[in-house]
């Protein structure tokens, strides 16, 4: 039996490497799936173009990168480094860069952000990711539904609208629960309203943070207008990043809201801390009077009156308690109380 040489191409032929996710072969706008040995035998041409998606931690994958000649080396040092803060580079014939991301496997108010590489020419575009993403998810999802797509750029900005879609998804569901907030604190403020908010505010800081950023790069790469992308698909582009403004404008929104409500609640509790201390103040007032009569009264002097007449405590009562009605009284006059 012949057995093929050990080698790390003929070990890429064979066996599909675990970090291989999905890739497209796009034909007249429609994508047909590929198989890793034929991402090998690199047989698109244009007008066909490609869409490959990858993780970065697999080590047959990376050494494809590595060895690739249609890739330069400085771009694929790049999409294989671990560097997450969002940025875009361009060449003559593309553009390469990061995008922030929210990890798929965390709940629907976690906001912990993972980073996609991205690589972008004529004739394809290569996504690289170490944990799972919501933004390509979608967009495969999308291609396995029969979306249409003419041209690298256009599959890009189709993958910026996912990235928005995430996002606003995970935005809506923090303004559901701004919603119930809003009405508890104007009707009967909960006790755990104040934690949920001060949570709601951080996640909604961490998405503004992520938003940020990607959308002045983005728009960076909208105004180059790169000779290489067709006119159409720079509107596609455009769209995209319209979507991702509006969904900044919503998000600067949802959070100057929240910080209102914080503040409403801050001022809800200084209000009753403040009714608070003018029942003290007020019952300290009236018992004042009291307290200072039965101190002198309590002086354990020669002298004091009444010390050996019965009526005399009945007499002191009396007068403590119109010390009392004379302290209200005041009060109100005073409109203290």
């Amino acid at each position: 039996m012949h057995n093929p040489p050990d080698t790390p191409q003929a070990l890429h032929l064979l066996y599909e490497p675990a970090g291989f996710i999905c890739a497209f072969r796009f034909d007249d706008g429609r994508a047909t799936q590929l198989k890793w040995h034929e991402v090998l035998a690199r047989k698109i041409a244009a007008p066909a173009f490609s869409w490959l998606h990858v993780k970065t931690a697999d080590v047959k994958v990376r050494h494809w990168m590595e060895t690739s000649d249609d890739i330069p080396e400085h771009i694929a040092e790049f999409l294989l480094s671990s560097d997450t803060h969002p940025c875009l580079h361009t060449t003559a014939n593309g553009a390469y860069g990061t995008l922030a991301d929210l990890k798929m496997e965390i709940g629907d108010t976690g906001t912990e952000k993972g980073a996609l590489h991205f690589f972008l020419d004529g004739n394809r575009l290569l996504t690289l990711r170490t944990q799972p993403l919501c933004s390509t998810n979608m967009l495969r999802q999308k291609v396995l539904d029969g979306a249409l797509f003419d041209n690298p750029m256009e599959l890009f900005a189709e993958l910026l609208r996912c990235l928005a879609d995430g996002f606003d998804a995970r935005v809506a569901s923090l303004n559901d629960k701004v919603d119930d907030i809003e009405e508890s604190v104007l009707s009967d403020r909960r006790p755990e309203d104040r934690s949920e908010l001060s949570a709601i505010r951080r996640q909604l800081a961490e998405l503004r943070r992520h938003i940020t950023p990607e959308r002045r790069l983005l728009n960076q790469l909208n105004r180059l207008r790169p000779a290489w992308v067709p006119t159409a698909a720079l509107e596609e582009l455009n769209h995209a990043l319209d979507e991702l403004n509006e969904l900044h404008l919503t998000l600067e929104a949802l959070y100057e809201r929240a910080k209102l409500l914080q503040e409403e609640i801050a001022s809800q509790m200084s209000e009753q801390m403040n009714r608070n201390l003018m029942a003290l103040s007020i019952l300290t007032a009236l018992l004042m009077p009291a307290t200072l009569v039965s101190g002198i009264f309590g002086m354990n002097v020669a002298g004091l009156p009444g010390l050996h007449d019965e009526a005399s405590f009945m007499m002191v009562m009396w007068v403590m308690m119109g010390l009392g009605v004379a302290t209200v009284a005041l009060l109100k006059w005073l409109k203290i109380w």
